[in-house]
């Protein structure tokens, strides 16, 4: 990162937790990878981070900012007061008892209040508001998170030009799943104002591709969606530690040499299994416990020899589910013990609190097996601390459903829902050989120090930074945003005028029915007010057939209409239609039929719209990947059998089209410039790639606009048909 640049941090809670204590502000540093990683960049450029220090009432003490300061240590640390009932609702509520279970796939634990989600944009806004008061040009901010997916959007909104990366800690579920969420949509328009989306394995990015497509209707690529005019790159980046961390720890500290001389001579002559986990319903632990009797039982020579330490550290305790896992965990505990201890023996040792990293290093040093299961997990660096502390000699034992499998192929992966073969995978990592389990130790140690927690955030701000120098060049190529006003002063002052609309997508939604096709109320009356101006040539081109266009525009006196992409031509004031070209030959049509009838029944929701002059076969409304996938075998299938014809099969959004290879919007526009050569007022209006032919054919002095952001040769842009018919209004009001 250059030295110039500064780094925003922003998280739900800071690195510290802050309670008072009488008079005073008792202050506890948290560590873990996010700290870890983030810590010495803060350091190097002058970094703040930005986050809630766990105590919903000292706002406005100033000992408890002074306090937050001493233990910053020279970093900065700025805090975001969340009133008590926010932090209930925001945090407790629709982040953990609706995103949280969602998220890694217990639908059963989800709950939702409205309520809470009002709380969970109000605590969003408010992170909002801190970082925009504490933002500077240049800076880098870097989001975290589930609790804080509407942040990005919010900030994209107040400060346009800024560097925004989102990194999410926990899975993205698949979409079927994520569908189950209220607020699933602003969660993705919310994400989708970062530059940079990352997540920590490539199956969780293409989760949230699904999401996107499914449930936002947004497509995208493999590493990147378009929205708004941006680009935003998505990225597998999977989070890494800081091993020498752990290993200096064993070589040099005197209270982690004294745990690990303990723990010998405590166990010697046994081997030990180590689980750490937080006490959560995702992490496993009633499975882990019934495993573990399940190989007691089938192996009678392991008791007396095998002893399991589960360390399981309290967490969310004010939910009723977690007080029920608690006393679940506490009774298999006791019912091994119960059954199988001997007077020197205890074959699990559970420990439901928190210990120090001193006695933690110590543990994944002596232990033959660290045994990482959780039912579901981004990524568990638990996994990763094990392989950095143990001294070489252990075996991995890791749940396939965590991130972590996707990158430690050399551990022994489980499916911790079938715990008979995850007990017979403790057998084999019990009676691997010596050579076997230190060559699978060794190959994770060397991923885990080269893949570590500096290489991790080094890399995203890196990537944030190139999707963001790549997001201000595309900003260069956009047109600029349309001026009404200066456009109705061109209108007023021009004598002689040629007005080109395309229909679909620019004036009215795009839809394969007429209903879905409707004109906006009003936009008849102001075409006519338009067209009823002598100076004026109108014309409207539309996908839609002749039928249709008189439905909705014949009765205008003096509009050009084109139907079928200008295949049918009605000139203003006349009132017969012509084709476009002499000689139309629709034999073609039959044996295309045919195939769009097949392909009709193999996706259901679709449907096939037979015009005069092409066809084209919709998939709007069917499984939109499905969908994607089909139209693409239809094209190539058609593009072989059409050949040897002057018809072709064009792929558009969410459909397939036939028609003549000579039908061209372009074609049509030069009839209207024909009509009127001496126009001092070009003016079209476009939405798709047909439409960008048409605002080369109008001339580059010409007021050509797309519809929607992106790049384009028109010269102007409006956000949606909704402007685009109200800059028709102008226009037709200031005449």
């Amino acid at each position: 990162m250059d030295s110039e640049q500064r780094l925003v941090v922003v998280s739900n809670r800071l690195p510290v937790t802050i309670r008072r204590s009488g008079e005073e502000w008792r202050v506890q540093a948290s560590s873990g990878g996010l700290v870890t990683a983030m810590d010495p960049i803060l350091r190097r450029n002058d970094g703040i981070w930005i986050g809630w220090p766990g105590d919903p009432s000292g706002g406005g003490d100033p000992s408890r900012q002074e306090a937050i300061d001493r233990a910053a240590g020279g970093r900065r640390f700025i805090v975001v007061d969340l009133p008590e009932r926010v932090v209930e609702l925001f945090y407790e509520g629709y982040s953990n008892q609706a995103i949280w279970p969602v998220f890694h796939y217990f639908p059963a634990f989800f709950s939702y209040d409205p309520e809470a989600w009002r709380a969970y944009i109000e605590a969003n806004r408010m992170f909002h508001d801190v970082v925009v008061e504490n933002a500077r040009a240049g800076d880098l901010i870097w989001v975290h998170d589930y609790q804080l997916m509407l942040l990005p959007a919010m900030l994209r909104q107040s400060l346009p030009d800024a560097r925004i990366g989102f990194f999410l800690h926990i899975p993205f579920p698949s979409s079927e799943v994520f569908r189950l969420l209220p607020g699933r949509e602003d969660l993705l328009q919310g994400l989708l104002g970062a530059d940079l989306i990352a997540f920590h394995t490539h199956a969780h990015l293409q989760h949230f591709r699904s999401a996107l497509l499914r449930v936002g209707g947004v497509e995208s690529r493999m590493n990147a969606v378009e929205s708004a005019g941006r680009t935003i790159r998505l990225e597998a980046l999977p989070i890494g530690i800081a091993p020498e961390e752990f290993r200096g720890m064993l070589e040099g500290n005197a209270q982690t040499r004294h745990f690990l001389s303990e723990y010998e001579e405590r166990f010697r002559g046994r081997r030990i299994i180590v689980s750490v986990d937080r006490l959560d319903y995702t992490k496993g632990i009633p499975l882990r416990l019934r495993t573990f009797r399940r190989l007691l039982e089938r192996n009678a020579d392991l008791r007396g020899r095998v002893t399991l330490i589960q360390v399981a550290v309290p967490s969310r305790e004010k939910a009723p589910f977690y007080a029920q896992l608690r006393r679940q965990v506490n009774e298999l505990v006791g019912e091994i013990n119960g059954e199988y201890a001997a007077p020197d023996w205890t074959p699990v040792v559970h420990l439901n609190r928190g210990i120090s990293r001193a006695q933690l290093v110590a543990l994944y040093a002596v232990a033959d097996i660290g045994w990482v299961n959780p039912l579901r997990d981004g990524m568990n660096l638990v996994a990763k601390e094990y392989v950095a502390s143990n001294r070489g000699g252990g075996v991995l034992v890791l749940s396939e459903l965590t991130g972590a499998a996707e990158e430690m192929g050399e551990a022994l992966l489980v499916n911790p829902f079938d715990e008979e073969r995850t007990a017979e995978a403790i057998e084999r990592a019990l009676d691997m050989p010596v050579e076997e389990r230190r060559d699978r130790m060794e190959a994770l140690r060397r991923r885990v120090e080269r893949n570590n927690a500096f290489a991790w955030s080094e890399r995203f701000i890196e990537l944030v930074g190139e999707a963001a120098a790549e997001r201000a060049r595309r900003v260069e190529e956009l047109p600029g945003q349309a001026s009404p006003e200066a456009i109705a002063a061109s209108y007023r002052a021009a004598r002689e005028r040629v007005l080109c609309f395309s229909y679909e997508g620019t004036l009215a939604p795009a839809g394969a029915s007429r209903r879905q096709s409707a004109p906006p109320p009003g936009l008849e009356k102001t075409i006519a007010r338009l067209a009823a101006d002598p100076a004026n040539l109108v014309a409207l081109i539309s996908v839609r057939g002749r039928a249709d266009l008189e439905q909705w525009f014949g009765g205008i006196p003096g509009l050009w209409m084109a139907a079928e992409h200008g295949a049918l031509i009605r000139p203003g004031g006349a009132l017969e239609w012509r084709a476009a070209h002499p000689n139309l030959s629709t034999e073609w049509k039959a044996p295309v039929m045919s195939v769009l009838e097949q392909f009709a029944d193999r996706a259901p929701g679709s449907v096939i719209d037979e015009r005069e002059y092409s066809v084209a076969w919709h998939y709007r409304l069917s499984d939109p990947q499905f969908g994607d996938w089909l139209a693409g075998e239809l094209a190539g299938f058609l593009e072989r059998m059409l050949s040897e014809t002057q018809v072709s099969a064009v792929r558009g959004h969410k459909c397939v089209e036939i028609r003549p290879l000579w039908i061209q919007k372009a074609q049509f526009v030069e009839q209207l410039l024909e009509e009127r050569p001496g126009a001092d007022f070009r003016f079209a209006l476009g939405s798709d790639r047909a439409d960008e032919d048409v605002f080369g054919r109008m001339g580059p002095r010409a007021w050509t606009v797309r519809v929607g952001r992106a790049p384009s040769s028109a010269r102007f842009w409006t956000p949606s048909p909704d402007d685009a018919v109200e800059l028709l209004r102008r226009m037709a009001g200031s005449g």
